[in-house]
């Protein structure tokens, strides 16, 4: 319609009649008219704004009390024509300040109402905003510079498959999905996610070619499809990133998934390593692979541009603004972006110490790297076990062939395992899992069996995973990934290297886990105490903890939140998985290591201040003394209960002859 009205008012004016859809396209103020019939949804499905709903009302509507659904939301797309933005759509309403969008966004025009709504000076960028419609409580996830759909993940019901990824769309009519030639049809649609129902399967089940295209751009993909008893199994599948084939003369290889150019070597980057800096911002140093070509380079951290200083094929070196907290970082270059979430996290300057090290007494904290320093007569990550009762001898620990470590102490025993690793693709979701547990082979072993060596090579794969073992026999000095710390007599010390893992896609990343608990032991001495578990996990410190503690006796386990990645220290998190009375699973999250990944947890067990070394002569003599006191109170007892009958017998002579006087005087 070339139809340029925006707002008609026709309020108090005693018209009679009915209002039908083609009053869609403005705000229509009709109160307080004779008008009847029904209110199209394009008006009710915005009535939880009540100043809408005002527009309306002083009439003889049947459905005035109704909210509409907007069921018939078709699309929203945004389309930029320097220097302006537009939302295009269905159903968006009619007034600007009714938007919502983070970043934000500054609406200022409405073009065409419910339908074009514009914003003026707007600075195209990759960003991907949430916009929100206040009227009909309706978010959507949208980007203003179009990209190519990206797959992170298929999955699959009987006919009906899932795709997850990002860069899809809300309109299915602009939606086509192909397998083997054959039409995957699709049913729902956001920008995160599609749903389609493959009702034909193609001849060939393996290695089958896949074609998602949104509007015009599109995407192929290699999947294999296995046909048993009605169930299908999507995997495998590999894709190029965004606008792969349209940039720089580069070509899509189908089978890897890599963005390959053999005459004019286009990287496909990625960042393996960040040295992050505080939160008044400062110097980024990313390290990767970057390549020699880098057109239209430009870093996004957050929401922030890491304004660049220096690149090489390995290292880019870029200036960010103050911030806190973790942000997403995108490398874009070459018609190519890479993009990791929660990658980068501002440091803090003044790093927490375990439990503020219990006491000035006990410990000081060095708050440059949250490590307490003891003072003499304590020990402990937060000084808080008396180093005289950590010296007795009695902490043992066993490596077993599984690659479980067992501590005991006076009679609580601690495991602790490594159980798996994951691929995570960027949404979070697990792609491949790989059992660890039970899959080793013993390579190196001391003959006191305190130092082993595992490896295990990856289930059809060429990734090797290596585990050292180490129990401390004496205090020492110890440094990993630019930290040093002390590790005492007796502690654990775990470390773990991955090398050469072949991802599925290059913005997918590894996770660890972990399980620490207790064996189910029963301790009736004077120590007995139910088992409890805590944690200290903080992504803006340097160290973070869980500790287990049964029977005054505590299981610590620390985690250095940082590893070594293709050479290069960098930030890592931690995650708590589960947590329990007895046991605690954590996912160390490992960053995208094309070479290796080197991490380097440790464990003690320490025993704390109300722990009773002589508990068993304790014991004793409170039971002789308890079986004394016993003998004198029944013995007082008796005493007084018989002195008490004489006295109540006598007492019961007095009333009687008491009674009986009285009743002759009468």
């Amino acid at each position: 319609s070339n139809n340029r009205i925006t707002t008609l008012d026709l309020s108090f004016n005693s018209i009679t009649g009915t209002i039908d859809e083609s009053y869609c396209s403005v705000l229509l103020m009709i109160n307080n008219n004779k008008m009847t019939g029904k209110i199209p949804e394009c008006f009710t499905c915005h009535f939880n704004d009540a100043y809408m709903k005002g527009y309306f009302i002083g009439n003889q509507f049947d459905n005035l009390d109704s909210i509409g659904t907007c069921s018939k939301f078709i699309k929203i797309i945004i389309i930029v024509t320097k220097p302006a933005l537009s939302i295009i759509g269905q159903n968006i309403g009619y007034d600007v300040s009714d938007i919502y969008s983070n970043p934000q966004i500054s609406f200022e025009l409405l073009i065409e109402g419910n339908s074009n709504i514009i914003a003026f000076n707007y600075k195209l960028n990759r960003i991907i905003h949430n916009i929100k419609f206040k009227s009909t409580d309706q978010e959507f996830t949208l980007t203003p510079d179009p990209y190519p759909p990206l797959l992170s993940n298929i999955t699959s019901n009987n006919q009906i498959l899932l795709f997850k990824g990002l860069y899809y769309s809300y309109d299915i009519a602009e939606i086509t999905i192909t397998i083997g030639g054959k039409s995957c049809d699709v049913t729902d649609s956001t920008f995160y996610q599609i749903t389609c129902t493959l009702t034909t399967y193609p001849n060939q089940l393996n290695n089958v070619l896949g074609i998602i295209r949104v509007d015009q751009l599109q995407t192929k993909f290699n999947l294999n499809l296995d046909k048993r008893d009605g169930n299908e199994v999507f995997n495998n599948y590999t894709s190029c990133l965004d606008n792969c084939e349209s940039y720089s003369g580069n070509k899509c290889n189908y089978n890897t998934g890599i963005c390959e150019c053999p005459q004019c070597f286009s990287p496909n980057h990625y960042v393996s390593s960040i040295s992050p800096t505080y939160e008044d911002g400062g110097l980024v140093i990313m390290n990767g692979w970057f390549g020699d070509i880098n057109q239209d380079l430009n870093i996004t951290i957050g929401n922030q541009e890491c304004k660049i200083e220096t690149i090489s094929p390995n290292t880019i070196t870029c200036n960010i603004g103050a911030g806190t907290g973790k942000k997403d970082v995108t490398v874009f270059q070459n018609g190519i972006t890479w993009k990791s979430f929660n990658f980068f996290i501002y440091q803090l300057k003044q790093q927490i110490c375990l439990n503020k090290c219990t006491d000035t007494s006990h410990g000081i904290c060095d708050t440059s790297n949250g490590i307490c320093e003891c003072k003499s007569g304590w020990i402990g990550f937060d000084c808080s076990s008396p180093s005289n009762y950590n010296n007795d001898g009695n902490t043992n620990s066993t490596v077993h062939p599984d690659g479980s470590t067992t501590i005991i102490n006076h009679q609580t025993i601690y495991n602790i395992l490594i159980t798996s690793l994951l691929e995570l693709d960027i949404n979070s979701d697990t792609v491949k899992q790989y059992p660890l547990q039970n899959n080793w082979n013993i390579t190196s072993k001391d003959k006191n069996g305190k130092n082993v060596i595992f490896t295990q090579i990856l289930n059809e794969t060429e990734c090797q995973i290596i585990l050292s073992i180490q129990e401390i026999e004496n205090d020492i000095q110890y440094s990993f990934a630019g930290l040093d710390f002390k590790l005492d007599k007796g502690s654990i010390k775990v470390s773990v290297s991955i090398h050469n893992y072949n991802y599925q896609s290059p913005l997918n990343t590894l996770q660890l886990h972990m399980i620490s608990n207790i064996s189910d032991t029963t301790s009736n001495d004077c120590n007995s105490k139910p088992a409890s578990t805590s944690t200290s996990i903080f992504d803006n410190q340097v160290l973070n903890y869980i500790l287990i503690n049964k029977d005054n006796k505590i299981l610590y386990g620390r985690f250095i939140n940082r590893a070594i990645s293709d050479g290069h220290t960098t930030l890592i998190t931690t995650s708590l998985i589960s947590s329990q009375n007895e046991s605690v699973t954590i996912g160390i999250n490992i960053p995208h290591c094309e070479t290796s990944c080197y991490i380097d947890p440790d464990f003690s067990v320490l025993i704390n201040s109300n722990f009773k070394t002589n508990c068993d002569k304790s014991k004793n003599h409170t039971t002789l003394i308890a079986i004394l006191v016993s003998c004198i109170g029944v013995a007082t007892i008796i005493i007084l209960a018989g002195a008490f009958y004489k006295k109540s017998t006598k007492s019961k002579v007095i009333v009687f002859k008491l009674k009986k006087k009285i009743k002759m005087a009468k």
